[in-house]
């Protein structure tokens, strides 16, 4: 038995869905991207071309949700990291895209270096509980016109696990779906097991950037799965009540369902659950307050409702270092993200609104991942489990010590066991000088002394380093 919470009645679900189909339908889609005003049109859509609106009709959003693979694969460069959004697993992934790096040994933070996006993807291959990849930092000792490829290439250099990333412009298309091919082995193989998805924002409230949404049309054609990633600000970029954020990411992401099942049908499409607040006090937007469970777990049932694959939003802090603050938060707001029955739950390590990476805070969020994923992989009731047998044996005033069944229930996963976490004496804590965080710090590194892992094989990097080179020099051009 999966624990799963149910926030919303059935009445206001339907409610939530009826409000945002009259939106869609009423209101309208600001797209702006002449294609994809082109493509709703063909099929049927009021467009205004000259406004860059699209009105949605309710029938083509059924049609498109219906369209939608609910088990996407999510591949790794090695099939033993393939992952299956089957909605009995929960997947965790890296925060990413941090701008700034925090030096795990002496607290400094500085901009983001390759070094630094390559230690945490080697960490995060390491890691067990990590299952896929977002490339933590941007690196600024790259070119920035090409800079997306560059990161691309650094994290698949690091790991073979699944990676998850953005691709910011059009003139990135070409070479990164060249990249994929060669990495994955083939167009078609690209398609049939892609190791790469990509993360779409849209613009709150009710926007797709243009250049973002033709690029993800030939991605969708591709087979490369699509993250359509609302983030409606609460207050801000969309009304203040946590309904009616909501409600705005329900709107924009059903319009991204629309475009990209049209252009592709049966593309496969993730929900990320990720909208965040504004602190009217400080200005800032905020990822680790209360009323982010409560989208996830909002969001999530809307997820279900829909059945398409749902990304948590967890695991994430304001705080500006490791410590309580950011225990309390990453707590939370993971807990509520995996009750939300999502599939797939982000991100470890970026403290900060998800500015600053930090290598200390991604050990020490993986133990609270591991905690989390405990929780969410719940519990089987049977008479093997409830262990009947062993309680007439027993009898009263027994132990269990002693019982084969103890040893293998330890053997076989039936108690949680941490790898960080102090479960001693309190004077035995004190004795040996314990500490949380140098544990951490002790951690990251026995992490990085570990050999690279996985590396690429020899013709592969020397086909993404040609690739490489020829985008630096296109994407320069491009841009002087």
């Amino acid at each position: 038995m999966v624990p799963e919470v149910r926030i919303l009645s059935d009445d206001e679900v339907r409610l939530m869905h009826t409000r945002a189909l009259d939106i869609l339908g009423k209101v309208g889609i600001k797209y702006e991207s002449k294609r994809a005003l082109d493509l709703l049109a063909e099929h049927g859509q009021r467009v205004d071309h000259d406004k860059g609106l699209a009105w949605l009709s309710p029938e083509i959003v059924e049609r498109c949700l219906g369209s939608t693979p609910r088990v996407i694969t999510l591949a790794g460069r090695d099939p033993k990291h393939d992952l299956r959004t089957d909605g009995q697993h929960l997947y965790i992934t890296t925060n990413g895209q941090a701008t700034f790096t925090q030096d795990y040994k002496t607290g400094e933070r500085r901009q983001g270096l390759v070094k630094d996006l390559r230690d945490s993807t080697k960490a995060a291959h390491y890691i067990d509980v990590v299952d896929y990849i977002w490339p933590m930092v941007v690196p600024f000792d790259v070119p920035g016109p090409s800079r997306v490829l560059h990161e691309m290439y650094h994290a698949f250099a690091m790991t073979s696990k699944h990676i998850q990333h953005e691709i910011q412009l059009p003139e990135h298309m070409p070479f990164a779906l060249e990249m994929l091919e060669v990495i994955a082995g083939g167009r078609e193989e690209l398609k049939r097991r892609p190791p790469f998805s990509v993360v779409a924002c849209t613009v709150s409230p009710l926007q797709h950037e243009p250049k973002m949404a033709d690029l993800c049309i030939d991605l969708a054609r591709a087979g490369i799965p699509i993250v359509i990633w609302p983030m409606p600000l609460t207050g801000a970029t969309a009304p203040v009540t946590v309904p009616g954020t909501c409600l705005m990411s329900l709107v924009e992401f059903l319009s991204g369902v629309v475009l990209f099942q049209l252009a592709a049908p049966g593309c496969p499409l993730i929900y990320p659950l990720g909208p965040e607040v504004l602190d009217m006090r400080s200005g800032m937007a905020v990822c680790g307050s209360p009323e982010i469970p409560l989208f996830n777990l909002i969001l999530g049932q809307m997820a279900k409702f829909y059945n398409v694959p749902a990304l948590g939003v967890g695991l994430n802090s304001d705080a500006k270092i490791p410590g309580v603050q950011a225990a309390y938060e990453s707590m939370h707001t993971g807990m509520a993200a995996a009750l939300s029955g999502a599939d797939l739950l982000v991100g470890i390590g970026v403290l900060d609104d998800n500015n600053t990476m930090s290598l200390t805070e991604m050990v020490i969020e993986s133990e609270i991942a591991r905690m989390v994923k405990r929780i969410r992989e719940g519990v089987v009731v049977s008479d093997e489990t409830l262990m009947v047998h062993l309680i007439e044996k027993a009898g009263p005033g027994q132990h269990f010590l002693g019982f084969k069944e103890t040893l293998h229930g330890l053997k076989t996963g039936a108690m949680f066991f941490p790898k960080f976490s102090y479960r001693s004496t309190y004077d035995k804590f004190f004795e040996e000088g314990h500490d949380e965080i140098e544990t951490a710090r002790a951690e990251v590194d026995r992490l990085l002394a570990l050999p690279d892992p996985d590396p690429l094989p020899p013709e592969v990097d020397r086909e993404l380093k040609r690739i490489l080179e020829a985008a630096d020099k296109a994407c320069a051009e491009s841009a002087a």
